[in-house]
């Protein structure tokens, strides 16, 4: 299934950068403007300057963003701030993080190379739909600078975490190689592996393994682009060069560490919306409970309210609903588990039928208010939003229509969706915590073989 291999990855020096928590970054499509300025100002080497460079007005063909990034690299690299590694490893990486109740949880994992693969013909799925435009900017990217900045974000399921215990033996007794804190405090400890025993233990394991793409689905498709451009300027290809690999971060879903957070959606610009009317007609198909609230009650009605969604969505699928201007929260349950199946038929496959995401989507998005598929591709309706709050807060603007608060996706939904072959709706899905920028990058320049 999945052919993976160790690799020579490029890290920070701290001897050059000093403190290496001021040169790290989120992913590039998390990080807002105002985040970007900041990250600017952090350091003069962080990573943001190669994954997301600023725009300027001057910028023209051959001196833009991405002409800077390959800039950048080469220069840092010149200079020794970036560093590449003697020998081929693999490095341990685990994020330690707080959950809402307090608690902490750790989640594992290794940065690897995978060898790519045409979704459908081997072992690597996707699971959700991508966009044109992120793939088209992260290809001139890596068309720019031959590297990749961060690491694809993949699921392997292993029930006897193997994997992780081999690793952890590895490393249990050394001080990691990178140990920093992002700005939502979570902790992200690296330590690089060389043994070669200990990288082929891994591999077995691993290599008859299917891997679900959590995180990273328009830079898998950017690395598959960019390796069948490759291709075509290399004499004698042999399948070995170092564009036929994409640096992956393997992590077991079947670990205790992992988390999914649902992606929230405010509704906007439907033109001649009518409360009452919409929430008539959802009453076809769900079961509508309402909870009513003035601005005394309104923080316990709210905190009742997401209590309930969950108690809800855990027995059958449901989500929340706040719409501007009313002073009610409601919880809209399906009423029966075939509703999808006399609606659409065999036009939704049935894997799909019994996911909030599909149900929203399908019957509510597309069905009762009219917003076309291509649309809601579009986002030209829709806003996506993380939080719970920030949701209700965001559909209380002007212009905002309303909110619908969604159940988190479980784990073996996303592994059965991608096994049959489908992808679910965008924002399905948002694994927590997201991966750091700057960790290891891998060179993917002078055609270099991975070994494997």
């Amino acid at each position: 299934m999945a052919k993976i291999a160790p690799f020579r990855g490029i890290l920070y020096n701290p001897g050059k950068v000093g403190d290496l928590n001021k040169v790290m970054a989120p992913p590039y499509d998390v990080i807002s403007p105002s985040l970007q300025e900041a990250l600017y100002q952090r350091h003069p080497n962080n990573v943001v300057r190669l994954i997301l460079g600023r725009i300027l007005p001057e910028d023209n063909a051959g001196n833009d963003r991405y002409s800077r990034a390959a800039a950048d690299f080469k220069k840092w690299q010149a200079e020794g701030i970036l560093i590449q590694d003697k020998k081929p490893a693999i490095y341990y990486y685990i994020q330690v993080y707080k959950m809402k109740n307090g608690g902490r949880k750790t989640r594992k994992g290794f940065i690897a190379l995978a060898k790519l693969e045409e979704f459908g013909e081997g072992g690597i799925h996707p699971h959700e739909k991508t966009l044109a435009g992120p793939k088209a900017d992260r290809l001139r990217l890596m068309e720019a600078c031959d590297a990749n900045f961060s690491c694809i974000f993949s699921l392997y399921s292993e029930p006897e975490r193997t994997i992780n215990m081999l690793l952890e033996d590895c490393c249990v007794t050394g001080a990691p190689l990178i140990d920093v804190m992002d700005d939502d405090g979570v902790e992200s400890k690296v330590w690089r592996i060389e043994g070669q025993g200990i990288i082929k233990k891994v591999i077995d394991v691993i290599s008859d393994k299917p891997l679900f793409i959590a995180d990273g689905h328009h830079r898998y498709e950017t690395a598959l682009n960019y390796r069948n451009t490759m291709k075509g300027r290399v004499k004698n290809y042999s399948g070995k060069e170092s564009f036929n690999y994409v640096m992956m971060y393997f992590s077991n879903m079947d670990d205790e560490g992992m988390t999914i957070l649902p992606t929230h959606r405010i509704i906007h610009s439907i033109q001649k919306f009518e409360p009452k009317a919409f929430l008539v007609n959802c009453s076809h198909f769900f079961n509508i409970e309402e909870a009513q609230w003035d601005s005394k009650i309104e923080p316990r009605v709210r905190k009742d309210f997401y209590r309930k969604m969950g108690e809800n969505g855990s027995l059958f699928p449901s989500f929340g609903l706040y719409i501007n201007g009313l002073n009610s929260y409601f919880i809209l349950t399906l009423k029966e588990k075939d509703i999808m199946d006399k609606v659409f038929g065999s036009a939704i496959p049935d894997v799909f039928k019994s996911l909030d995401v599909t149900i929203l989507h399908a019957l509510i998005f597309n069905n009762i208010l009219g917003i076309s598929s291509s649309a809601q591709e579009n986002q030209e309706n829709l806003v996506y939003v993380k939080g719970m709050d920030e949701a209700v807060e965001e559909a209380g603007k002007a212009g905002r229509q309303m909110a619908f608060l969604l159940n988190p996706t479980r784990i073996e939904q996303v592994k059965s969706v991608a096994s049959a072959g489908h992808v679910m709706p965008q924002k399905s899905t948002y694994f927590y915590p997201k991966l750091l920028s700057g960790l290891v990058i891998n060179p993917i320049g002078n055609y270099e073989v991975a070994e494997s």
